[in-house]
């Protein structure tokens, strides 16, 4: 008999967990490794299990709970975004800290928060596992790239800044003014800073060609991708940065800062922005849209990091060496 592994994620429904990729890509790995996988999206369907596998630490109190109740293990996993959380309430801050502290092992995505964070607060097996993507999924198009800037994240208030999509829109004239062939797609689910992100397009007079089409299909975000002139993400933080990632390996040419783990995700395969004005972001990719030969090394660069670095089966090995260990199953390599 397979042992059942229930998999949490304190989301709006299970759709959410099919739709977004780094949800998505760990209940396959668990699916592929043989477990029989119970997906839980609230508390109230959290089932028993011979093991937990959560994402965030702020809602990992629930299964946490269910796991020492039962002497089951517990992993936990996710982005900590550190500089967010002193902000915090001091009940999640004590919620987070618990979940560090008890569960069996905290599974970071980036070796900076693998450093950081137990720097910061006692950590129980921190280990680091970064995030995938299907290589064979988001791959480059033999198809010609369009006249498009693309964007992708969520349009909510904190994640759009962080992700500089206010920094997009305000560079987009200054681009447009040297390029008046690019229009700029800035892909995303309408959270609660699209009404401003929109504003902000009219008052700087970029309505005619800044699209803002919400969420998009996986299809559709990959032909994006595939498709597009570049991708620009100028981030000011990132616990990770895994749009930048399945762009880079759909081999777009990257525009970027190098903010948190984001130099860990691209190396030298993107052009790094180093500050955050609009004209520091519009000079950097003019510059790109000026240069073929720079943009086919950096798509070619972008693609080959991916493969090598960011594979579905090698996240996929080693979370199933992990999983495999705290279920008894085999040592952990």
């Amino acid at each position: 008999m397979s042992k059942r592994v229930c998999f949490f994620a304190k989301v709006k429904s299970v759709e959410i967990l099919e739709r977004v990729e780094f949800y998505a890509q760990d209940i396959r790995i668990l699916r592929d490794l043989g477990y029989d996988v119970h997906i839980a999206s609230s508390i109230s369907e959290i089932r028993p299990a011979d093991l937990y596998f959560v994402w965030w630490w702020t809602w990992a109190f629930a299964p946490l709970a269910w796991a020492k109740l039962l002497r089951r293990p517990i992993i936990v996993t996710g982005v900590f975004d550190l500089p967010m959380f002193p902000p915090r309430n001091a009940i999640e801050k004590t919620l987070m800290r618990a979940a560090l502290r008890f569960a069996d092992a905290n599974v970071f995505c980036s070796l900076m928060e693998q450093n950081e964070v137990p720097a910061a607060f006692p950590t129980k097996n921190p280990i680091y596992v970064p995030l995938s993507v299907d290589t064979q999924l988001y791959a480059p198009s033999t198809e010609p790239r369009d006249n498009v800037i693309l964007s992708v994240g969520w349009l909510q208030d904190g994640n759009s800044q962080r992700k500089g999509m206010p920094d997009v829109v305000q560079a987009a004239p200054l681009i447009h003014r040297a390029h008046p062939e690019v229009r700029f797609i800035i892909a995303g689910e309408h959270g609660t800073d699209y009404s401003a992100l929109q504003q902000m397009a009219d008052d700087v007079g970029a309505t005619d060609y800044i699209e803002f089409p919400g969420a998009i299909p996986t299809s559709q975000k990959i032909q994006l991708m595939q498709r597009c002139s570049a991708y620009l993400q100028p981030s000011r933080h990132e616990g990770f940065g895994l749009a930048i990632l399945e762009a880079l390996s759909c081999g777009a040419p990257v525009i970027t800062r190098a903010a948190g783990a984001v130099g860990e995700v691209v190396g030298d395969a993107a052009e790094i922005v180093a500050g955050t004005a609009p004209e520091e972001i519009a000079a950097a990719v003019n510059r790109l849209l000026d240069d073929a030969k720079r943009r086919e090394a950096l798509s070619a660069r972008g693609r080959a990091r991916a493969m090598e670095m960011f594979s579905y089966e090698k996240r996929k090995s080693v979370l199933g060496a992990i999983v495999d260990r705290y279920l008894k199953i085999a040592p952990i390599v």
